[in-house]
Parts: C-alpha cells; structure tokens; sequence
C-alpha cells in the first residue's frame, strides 16, 4: 500500500514541475521585457531633465502567484515636465523630475507607488524621452526663433536650421536692398501702367474730338521699338477700329431704313395725286347721275353704286395720307437713333476718359512717392555699405550658448561642433557686442547628452 502511494506521489510530481517551469519562463518573460523598455533609456540615463521635457513612462509589476506581468494603465503614458519641474500623475501626485536623471525618475516612481498602494516589492517604472525640450536662436541669424531639439545635435547643425548666419553683410543693409528692390519694382510696375494708360487716353480723345484715327503721344511713339508699347498701341488702334466700325454699321442701318421710308413717301404721294384725281371724276359722275335722276332718264340705283365708288376712293386717299405720315415718323425715327448711336459712342469715351484722367493722376503721386523712397534709401545704402566696409577687417561674429549649469545660467562660447542640449539658447552676435572671453567659457566640455 505504501509503495502504491509512493507510486501515486511519483506520477503525480511531474506536473507541479510544469507549472513551476510555465512561472519562470513568465518570469524571465517579464525580464525580458522590462530590458526593451529600457534600452532607449538606458543610453540617456545620464541626461537631465527639465521643463517642457515630454516623458514616456510605462509602470508594471511582476506578480509570481498569477505568473503574469501587470501594467498600472494609469500611469502608462506621456507626460511632460511642469514649468516648475515636476511631473504630475495619477496616485502617486506630484513627482520631481528637473534636475533628475531618467533612472532617478523611474526609482522615484516606483518608489512613490510602493508607498502610496503599501506594495511588499516596489514595482518597475519604465522612463524615456518621447520629445526634449526646445532650444532657442537668436542674434545675427536668418530665422531666429524656437527650434526642435534632437540628440547628437550640435551648434553647426542648429544654426543650418536658422538658416545660417548674416555673415559680415549689415542687416540693415540687406533690409535697404531688398527695399529698394521692391521700390525699383513698383516703379516699373507704375510706368508700364502710366503707357497703358495715355495709349487709352489718345484712344478717347480721338473718339470726343470725331478724329478718324489716333494720335499716339510722343512718350509712345518714340519707344515703339519696345514690344509692350508697341502691343499697347496696335490693342488701343484695334479697339478704336472696332467700335468705330460698328457705330459705322449701326448708323448704315438706319440710313437704309430712312432711304427705305423716303421711297415709301414718294410711293404713297404718286399713289394720293391718282387717288385725287379718281375721287374729282367719281364726284362729277355722281353729279352727272343726280341730274339724270331728277330729269327721270335713269334708276336710283345707279345713284347708290355712283356715292358707294365715291366714298371707296376717300378712304383710299385717306389710308394713303395715315402711310405718308408713318413714313414719315419712322424717318424723324431714324435720324433720333442716329443721334443716340453717336451720342453713346461719345459719352461712353467722355466716361472712359474722366476714369482714365484719375487714374493718371494716382498713378504720378504713387509714382513720385516711390521715388522719393527710392532716393531715400539710395542716399542712405552707400553709406550703410561705406560702414561696413570700415568695420570688415575688425568684425568678426562669435557664438555663445546661454545654459544652466547646476542651477546657475552661464554664458559659454562655442565652435561649431560643440554639442547643444535642450533648453540652450544659442547667440550669434559681433564679437565687439558679445560677452569678454573673461565672463565667458572658451568651450564647452563635452556635455550630458540624451
């Protein structure tokens, strides 16, 4: 019987032995693990954190009874560094991080979650830098401003992002330029318009003054050599020929149409001298037919078809006389739309030409006004340059870096392959305006980088 229980006991043993095998491989699992996370950070271990600094962080725990890592959802995220140092969390509050280490950081967490739950073994707080803080251009560069820290990054690369530095060229001096190129600019600009504008204004005052053609100034005619002015002219010539031929057309027309009535008149005038001398007979025959009838020769009948031939040929006469009086309103017709076609032509250029005296006169203020700035700033570029060209054996720029080191700002000056670190403030400026080299560092020792 004994043997048979230690016989159950032996079958029976391997399977704990599984389940113990399952828990260290859960175990070395979580190890595993625990190592990713921490890979990124631990080559960043040494660097200092500070305000505006972005964390990741990912809290766990192993727990040996369930055989299975737990993450603490609640403090798995991204959090960033307070202006005052700190990082606030669920639970566990308020956290110090300025001044700190990522590996500080993570032992305080865990630490401070330890306490806070009443946890037996503290748990494992994974910390890397999801986003550095920024640093900061300022000085003789192109775009000074706020920059976008990465690792590795050195004074050199920072400055490229700036868009490098002025060199030895004034920047007041480069600002006269570029106006003066935008003032040189607007001036073409405004001649181009000025030409544009007398070529319309010869166009409209060949239309007021009924001239058959242009007469182009003579700041036109002697550069139609030029392709714009000459493009000015041949467009104005065209549209002055084009709407003096259509009010040609138009004024043809109602010519035609008076042509047309005056023919009608002299129709219907023939056609009334016929009439008149049709009614004189037909009054006579009616006479003749009276007499007859009273002398008892003929019929009254002949009385009625001799009156009925009498009033037929009045109203003819009648209908002639209403035609000659419509031909004749539609030729005072005519002559009115002929006089309106001309007066619209010339009002329209009258109207064209008020706009265009306007915009002449607008044109020659903006025109003096710029010139007066480009004068202005002509007079004051050489000597701008004549400064420069003074100081150019003397300038030289030198770049410093405004940092905190151990809670104290310092002031360092840097070569260009000197590494930055977030929160810097890098300065270009002329070496007479820097800081002495004595209030100053020579160079930066190489520093904690992330």
């Amino acid at each position: 019987m004994r043997s048979d229980v230690a016989l159950t006991h032996r079958q029976r043993s391997p399977a704990p032995r599984r389940r113990l095998s399952a828990c260290r491989l859960s175990f070395l699992a979580a190890i595993a693990l625990f190592q990713i996370l921490s890979i990124s950070s631990a080559s960043a271990d040494d660097y200092v954190l500070g305000p505006q600094d972005k964390l990741k962080i990912r809290v766990f725990e192993w727990r040996p009874m369930a055989g299975a890592t737990i993450e603490w959802a609640p403090l798995t995220g991204e959090f960033v560094v307070s202006t005052a140092g700190n990082l606030s969390m669920p639970i566990i509050g308020t956290v110090p991080a300025a001044g700190m280490t990522l590996e500080q950081v993570s032992d305080s967490i865990g630490e401070r979650l330890k306490t806070q739950v009443g946890m037996q073994k503290r748990p494992n707080a994974s910390v890397e830098v999801a986003e550095y803080r920024p640093f900061f251009l300022t000085g003789l560069v192109t775009r000074p401003g706020k920059y976008s820290y990465s690792p590795g990054l050195t004074v050199v690369q920072a400055l490229s992002m700036a868009g490098g530095t002025f060199g030895l060229i004034d920047p007041n001096l480069v600002g006269l330029q570029r106006d003066a190129l935008v003032a040189r600019g607007d001036l073409r600009t405004l001649e181009v318009e000025r030409l544009s504008l007398l070529a319309r204004q010869a166009r409209l005052d060949a239309v007021t003054q009924d001239q058959p053609s242009i007469a182009f100034p003579a700041d036109l005619t002697t550069r139609a050599n030029d392709t714009t002015v000459d493009r000015m002219m041949r467009e104005e010539q065209d549209l002055f020929d084009t709407r003096h031929r259509s009010l040609s057309t138009e004024i043809d027309a109602l010519n035609q149409a008076k042509l047309l009535a005056t023919n009608q008149i002299e129709a219907l005038n023939s056609k009334a001298t016929s009439l008149a001398k049709q009614i004189d007979l037909a009054n006579k025959d009616v006479g003749t037919v009276s007499k007859l009838i009273s002398q008892g020769l003929t019929v009254s009948s002949r009385e009625l078809g001799a009156n009925q031939n009498l009033a037929q040929l009045q109203s003819q006469n009648l209908d002639v006389a209403l035609a000659n009086l419509k031909a004749r309103q539609d030729i005072a017709k005519a002559d009115g739309d002929i006089a309106d076609a001309s007066n619209r032509y010339r009002v329209q250029a009258l109207t064209e030409a008020t706009e265009v005296r306007d915009r002449l006169a607008a044109n020659r203020e903006k025109t003096t006004t710029t010139r007066g700035l480009l004068e202005n700033i002509q007079a004051r570029a050489p000597a701008a340059a004549a400064n420069m060209a003074a100081d150019d054996s003397q300038r030289t720029l030198i770049t410093t870096i405004d940092r905190i080191v151990n809670g104290t700002l310092r002031t360092i000056v840097v070569g260009d392959n000197d590494p930055v670190v977030p929160g810097d403030v890098i300065r270009v400026e002329d070496q007479k305006s820097a800081p002495s080299e004595q209030a100053a560092s020579n160079s930066i020792k190489p520093a904690s980088s992330p």
